[in-house]
């Protein structure tokens, strides 16, 4: 013991001492681990768990038809420059109230302002940019399912604004009865599909796995760009054409089936 004792009070003895010991525990532990990560390396892969059952097929199917817009459009802009800003809002104002009662005073028309605007616009001097006065700008929309009557009432209010465009568009009522029926032609068709999908392939039928029905496309206004100076009043204004034209119009139907034996 007391031998023992003086072989481990040296330094060098201990660290040798520390090393044999660390050294054996190594030895014991390593034999466990490698059968343990041969083992885990030998597990076989995990079966996919997200594929797609046999029998789905992906079906598109679409309905589409032309048809007119019911309401015609125009919109006006009117529009003063000066240097009295406060003269030309005052000029801008009277114009735009007394074009509204016009468009009032006809049957069945939509009348709508926005858009009120005063800017300042400059001049170059000597190198100096300066102020060379104001342009005021509102603007009119007005609306109706008259097409001719619109047209006269535009040609009226272009004798004091500026026409900045005409152009059509859908009621909301013309846009749902459109929707549905083509909707349900879309419907016929995507089921029409599965049911020969279901033949082509032998099986008996399908049943729905999913499926998704889109909206109504095409049914966006159609403005038409059409500025004009103003002129002198006349009463003899003619009409401003205004044609419907047609537009196309379409609902999708997309989704999956799965087959039936």
């Amino acid at each position: 013991m007391p031998c023992f004792h003086r072989l481990l009070s040296s330094p060098c003895a201990a660290s040798a001492a520390r090393r044999a010991f660390a050294a054996a525990v190594l030895g014991l532990a390593l034999p466990a681990a490698v059968p343990a990560a041969r083992a885990q390396q030998a597990l076989p892969p995990a079966p996919a768990c997200c594929a797609e059952p046999s029998g789905v097929v992906r079906l598109v199917a679409s309905a589409s038809a032309e048809v007119a817009p019911d309401r015609a459009v125009a919109t006006f802009a009117a529009v003063r420059q000066g240097l009295d800003v406060a003269a030309l809002n005052t000029q801008v104002a009277g114009l735009l109230d007394a074009a509204v009662k016009a468009a009032r005073a006809v049957p069945g028309v939509e009348v709508r302002t926005g858009g009120f605007q005063t800017s300042p616009h400059d001049k170059v001097v000597a190198g100096q940019v300066q102020q060379d006065g104001w342009t005021v700008r509102a603007q009119l929309t007005v609306k109706s399912a008259d097409f001719a009557a619109l047209g006269r009432l535009a040609a009226q209010l272009a004798q004091t604004l500026q026409v900045q465009g005409t152009g059509t568009e859908m009621s909301a009522a013309l846009q749902a009865r459109e929707q549905a029926r083509l909707t349900q032609m879309a419907i016929a068709r995507y089921r029409a599909q599965a049911l020969a999908a279901a033949r082509d392939f032998g099986y008996a039928g399908y049943t729905l796995r999913e499926v998704d029905v889109g909206a109504l496309q095409g049914a966006a206004p159609t403005p038409r760009p059409m500025f004009r100076a103003m002129a002198a009043p006349s009463m003899e204004a003619p009409g401003i054409p205004i044609e419907a034209g047609l537009q196309t119009l379409s609902v999708t139907v997309a989704g999956t089936v799965q087959l039936q034996r």
